[in-house]
């Protein structure tokens, strides 16, 4: 703040009056973040709003909204000083340097002291254009510096060098996955005469490609974006114009899913060809995995075995080295030595937080669906409505068990892990051998083809007959009875107990424990620093083993905890397309949620709760819910009703095993009941509304379904109408035709037409969270 003076006497607002010589503060803190001058948006982090045009026109609209170094005479004299250096560091910077966020999942968070600054926020920066520490010295004397091509850069994760050639491994993900594939192939590289002297994300490449060794890049999409860790090196790739990077040799990777029909695998279709259009040398042809049939895993393995490696092999005359066969199928490089001394070994790249309170929310004898609530650490960050809480989770007791039965191993017994390769294991230390199977790797991952062959190499001969039958599981038979029945090398060890694997041999097969999201169901109005779930407890028949259950590795997790138990957490932000939409006071919501997808729709609901109580006019808001009983699963039913009765939603709700209950209007899925209220819908659309879906991936193509059916019957009224020349009757739907840039004259009624619509409105006013 700063003290001022009235220099004559005076009315403010003309409501205030002020006499001569009235001194009074004026509050930074207040007129710096003042919603008339900067909207629903005036708390949220933007520097782009102070960029020259806008900053301009505010400072003409609101002459007095921006001074934080003070007013007048005694203004601060280090504001031009301050200004200048700034410039002139953030240049230098800029010019030598390439930055990226250490953790490409950080949420702003603040630290007070002196001054306001980013709590916990770190960058990592690299040397552009192949300088060396003594080259940046001299650039910055004055000397001129030519710009060398990039030969070597540094890695967040520093590999040891052996003999073979170098290769640079980077990958673009999210959820963990296109890392341990870049993980495994790291692994892989000595076998074939290579070592990955390089191992990390996308981002660690911006600007600064090595054309010394071949370049392989990993990367996934995400509803046709980057991953949070590839998007600086994508936006990078995308300016480039000339042949920039001839000379880079690399080859591509790529995951997606096919539900994203528009966007399927167009972050690594473009890596691949941009890097080939500005002058790189491709080394094989690109690898691509299908997520939506669960074998992305085998797919690699493919790729790399089939394509990859003897491309790798052949084009730089590196020979493989002629290790056992079986050897190379468990690419282990690991010893186990066993001891007893118990010890604890703490992951890192989640933090800690405790659970308040835990309870099932359904009745006896329905699928049980459970509450969580998590008191979330200082160090994890704010969250927003519509954001993930990432889960590590511990491998149920039951299927650690099973490990300890099949190698009978004591509980007690504790190992220590020496590894000549990259592996994610902890070495050099003893572990638990039950702390390392329940957290450090996946036991219930279905086998690929390579870990099904490692196991027939493992038989002896006189078991020819096992040695055939698990050959034929990794050939034609393996999507039937494999894939399809999630059958983990678990099951087959314990379905061919002769199979003499060692240890060492079976964690060298087992991919590492990776984190699960689970949308957020509270809003951060109603506590900040907590959080809640609600998630399905998934416990069903095996299908690999009738008579064994699959449980859910994390839901299994989660329902065991109780209040004051701590776990492992990180705020992952969702979608941008899945948050409340700023101006809620003029975008209505649909919202479409079937059983534990009613989850972010709770936070939404919660929050617009607290802006009511807050005195804020908003939009409409309708809930579609499905389940299957009013007195089973009909969740949060007594919160919905006050919401409701609040005016923060209107809740419709269909119920699959009491349809002739008059709330639902005769609907058993939420798809009947959006059908049936379609009236509604489309006048909520032609206002602006945005849709969310939220549920499994059958309840999310059963709402697709119906909204393209929904399409066609308008389609067909407004044709009807226009043949008739009965338009007068329909001023709302010819609004909502100009809201999506259509003219009436180009309507006609075609399915595929209205198929299209509905690709282009989505991830913009079609959001979707669709889980299996």
């Amino acid at each position: 703040m700063i003290g001022v003076e009235s220099k004559e006497d005076t009315i403010i607002g003309g409501k205030y009056e002020i006499p001569k010589g009235q001194p009074f503060a004026l509050l930074f803190a207040k007129s710096t973040l003042d919603p008339a001058v900067y909207g629903d948006t005036a708390n949220d982090f933007m520097p782009e709003r102070m960029l020259d045009d806008n900053f301009e026109r505010l400072n003409k609209e609101f002459p007095d909204f921006w001074k934080p170094f003070g007013n007048g005479m005694r203004a601060c004299i280090g504001r031009p000083f301050a200004w200048q250096e700034a410039l002139l560091v953030m240049a230098v910077c800029l010019q030598n340097f390439n930055f990226m966020p250490e953790d490409p999942n950080y949420t702003l968070q603040y630290k007070q002291t002196l001054t306001t600054k980013p709590k916990g926020f770190y960058m990592r920066a690299m040397l552009r254009d192949g300088m060396s520490a003594l080259d940046l010295e001299r650039r910055l004397s004055g000397e001129l510096i030519a710009p060398k091509p990039a030969q070597t850069q540094s890695s967040g994760q520093p590999k040891k060098s052996g003999e073979g050639k170098p290769i640079s491994i980077y990958y673009g993900s999210n959820t963990g996955t296109c890392e341990t594939f870049a993980q495994r192939l790291a692994s892989d590289a000595e076998a074939h005469g290579f070592t990955a002297t390089v191992l990390d994300s996308l981002d660690a490449a911006n600007q600064n490609l090595p054309k010394d060794r071949p370049v392989i890049f990993i990367t996934a999409s995400y509803e046709g974006q980057p991953p949070d860790n590839a998007a600086l090196f994508v936006g990078w790739l995308e300016s480039l114009a000339g042949n920039e990077l001839e000379g880079v040799q690399y080859a591509v990777f790529g995951c997606g899913h096919h539900d994203w029909a528009q966007t399927f695998h167009r972050i690594p279709k473009l890596v691949d060809n941009t890097v080939a259009d500005r002058g790189g040398d491709r080394i094989c042809s690109m690898g691509l995995a299908d997520a939506a049939k669960g074998e992305m895993f085998t797919d690699f393995e493919q790729w790399e075995d089939e394509v990859f490696w003897p491309a790798m092999e052949e084009k730089y005359e590196v020979s493989k080295k002629e290790d056992d066969p079986s050897e190379a199928l468990f690419q282990s490089g690991i010893t186990v030595n066993f001891s007893k001394p118990r010890s604890s070994t703490l992951r890192q790249d989640v933090q800690e937080a405790v659970v308040v309170d835990a309870k099932t929310i359904t009745a006896p004898g329905a699928p049980p669906k459970r509450h969580i609530e998590i008191q979330l650490s200082s160090e994890s960050g704010a969250y927003r409505t519509g954001d993930y809480l990432a889960v590590l989770p511990i491998n149920p007791k039951e299927t650690v068990n099973r490990v300890m039965r099949r190698f009978q191993l004591a509980w007690d017994t504790n190992i220590t892990i020496a590894a000549s390769r990259q592996t994610t294991l902890p070495t050099g230390v003893p572990v638990a051998v039950v702390d390392v199977l329940g957290a450090y790797v996946e036991l219930s991952q279905p086998a690929t083809k390579k870990n099904i062959l490692a196991l027939a190499e493992a038989c002896t001969d006189e078991d020819a007959e096992t040695k055939a039958t698990l050959r034929s599981l990794a050939g034609p038979e393996y999507t039937e009875k494999i894939t399809s029945r999630r059958v983990s090398i678990l099951d087959l060890l314990e379905r061919y107990p002769s199979i003499p694997l060692p240890f060492s041999s079976f964690l060298s097969l087992l991919p590492p424990m990776r984190v699960r999201q689970y949308s957020i169901s509270s809003s951060p109005l109603w506590n900040p620093s907590h959080v809640t779930l609600t998630y399905s407890v998934l416990e069903t028949p095996s299908l690999s083993n009738p008579d064994k259950k699959h449980v859910g590795v994390a839901t299994s997790y989660l329902a065991s905890l109780e209040a004051g138990d701590k776990l492992n957490v990180s705020v992952r932000p969702s979608h941008k397309a899945f948050h409340l939409p700023v101006d809620a006071d003029k975008t209505p919501l649909i919202m479409v949620a079937a059983g534990s997808g009613l989850a972010p729709f709770r936070g939404f609901v919660q929050e617009r709760a607290a802006q009511i109580g807050a005195g804020r006019n908003l939009a409409p808001a309708v809930l579609f819910y499905g389940c299957r009983h009013p007195q089973q699963d009909d969740l949060y039913r007594e919160e919905f009703n006050k919401w409701e009765a609040m005016g923060a939603v209107s809740v419709r709700r269909a119920f699959s095993r009491d349809v002739d209950n008059e709330e639902t209007k005769g609907c058993k899925y939420v798809g009947d009941r959006i059908w049936e209220d379609r009236e509604e819908l489309l006048g909520l659309w032609d206002r602006g509304a945005k849709v969310y879906v939220c549920g499994s991936r059958e309840v999310g193509e059963s709402v697709k379904n119906t909204i393209i059916k929904i399409a066609v019957e308008r389609q067909k009224r407004i044709v009807e109408a226009r043949e008739k020349g009965e338009l007068d009757g329909l001023e709302g739907l010819v609004e909502g035709l100009k809201l999506q840039g259509l003219k009436v004259e180009e309507v006609e009624v075609s399915e595929e037409r209205a198929l299209k619509w509905f690709e282009g409105v989505r991830n913009e006013r079609y959001a979707t969270d669709v889980f299996d």
